[in-house]
């Protein structure tokens, strides 16, 4: 399993593979966009050219009711899934992801709004495979499609690239497990992992997402020297890192913290690293949500909320193969509460005062 290629909002493009001149019947198209820049300006979020139209037809577009639409034609046939995006579906940065499986006859739209935390999932019976002209469309130029600006980046993968929560752990990133420090990438289901409220959990999955490191799935490295670890760390952008310190108290009244590891990059402890690299991330679950020693740094284990409880949604994400075992955890809080955005600018704002970096 592996990614096709890349765009991003600049044209850049990165091919990890080429793509075999015949139809796709599988695969995942994903895109990242601004919630907000779509509601402002009218039109589709990604659309081929109309040159082909009504015969063949490839749409992404928002809807009234706050839906996005996604419709594909191939002569007679007809390939159309919406999904509605919530209470306040237009602000946020929103991931969509577009599966289809003709062999299987299966189509999936899955809206993942990242700044609210929330995520949708439509299903459609039959599926139109993906064309070689299509792919050289949607990564071509303005001349071939139209592609809203608010969109970051656009990716095509040659399987079904599972959505909702990410791993965000390098496989080489050692965690303190009751038998001392183990890369992630070795732990199995059982192994006991030491956690930062005293307690020993057992390993309830333990798996790897391979994705470019772009957008949300950037990747950034912490810094050895301003974090105090034996090396540097990498993790995923979205991934929540602890922090604690009478500042934190002070502001925020909690004595210890979740900011996601995007939100550390200021140039000097936390930096981006690995730009439109294929990265694997491994991550851990537990029954329930947990901070683990990694690298040095307390960090989350993989948190799920309640998706467990769309077992049809639950399939979908990496730990997907429990629901069948019935050993899909729910999760009903984070271990620790998570700033938001302009909770953790006021952080840095009194660390800067202090001179010290917001990762201290």
């Amino acid at each position: 399993m592996s990614w096709h290629l890349v765009q991003q909002r600049d044209g850049a493009t990165r091919r990890y593979r080429d793509v075999r001149d015949s139809d796709l019947d599988w695969g995942t198209l994903v895109l990242e966009f601004d919630l907000g820049e779509i509601a402002r300006t009218a039109g589709a979020v990604l659309r081929l050219s109309p040159q082909n139209e009504p015969e063949r037809i490839f749409a992404i577009e928002p809807m009234p009711g706050g839906r996005m639409h996604l419709l594909r034609r191939h002569g007679a046939d007809v390939s159309h899934l919406s999904i509605g995006l919530g209470r306040e579906p237009m602000s946020g940065r929103m991931r969509l992801s577009y599966h289809w499986d003709r062999p299987r006859g299966r189509s999936l739209l899955t809206a993942e709004n990242l700044t609210r935390g929330t995520i949708r999932q439509q299903e459609a019976h039959g599926a139109l495979p993906v064309l070689p002209d299509e792919v050289a469309a949607l990564f071509g130029t303005n001349a071939t499609r139209f592609r809203h600006p608010g969109v970051g980046w656009v990716g095509l993968a040659d399987h079904w690239q599972t959505v909702g929560p990410m791993p965000g752990l390098a496989p080489d990133t050692l965690v303190e497990t009751v038998d001392g420090p183990r890369p992630v990438a070795s732990l199995r289901p059982g192994d006991r992992v030491r956690t930062a409220d005293n307690r020993a959990l057992p390993v309830l999955w333990q798996g790897r997402v391979i994705a470019p490191s772009v957008g949300a799935l950037g990747t950034v490295r912490l810094s050895a020297r301003h974090f105090g670890l034996p090396g540097d760390v990498i993790l995923r952008a979205g991934q929540r890192v602890a922090l604690s310190g009478t500042d934190v108290e002070y502001l925020f009244g909690e004595t210890e913290v979740l900011v996601e590891a995007r939100h550390l990059v200021d140039g000097r402890s936390a930096v981006w690293t690995g730009a439109g690299i294929l990265a694997v991330s491994h991550g851990l679950l537990f029954e329930r949500h947990a901070l683990i020693r990694a690298g040095g740094v307390w960090t989350e284990s993989l948190y799920l909320g309640r998706i467990g409880r769309n077992a049809d949604l639950a399939r979908s994400t990496a730990p997907g193969a429990l629901v069948d075992h019935g050993q899909m955890p729910l999760h009903f809080g984070p271990v620790r509460r998570e700033l938001l955005g302009f909770e953790v600018q006021a952080l840095a704002l009194a660390r800067q005062g202090a001179r010290a970096p917001l990762a201290a």
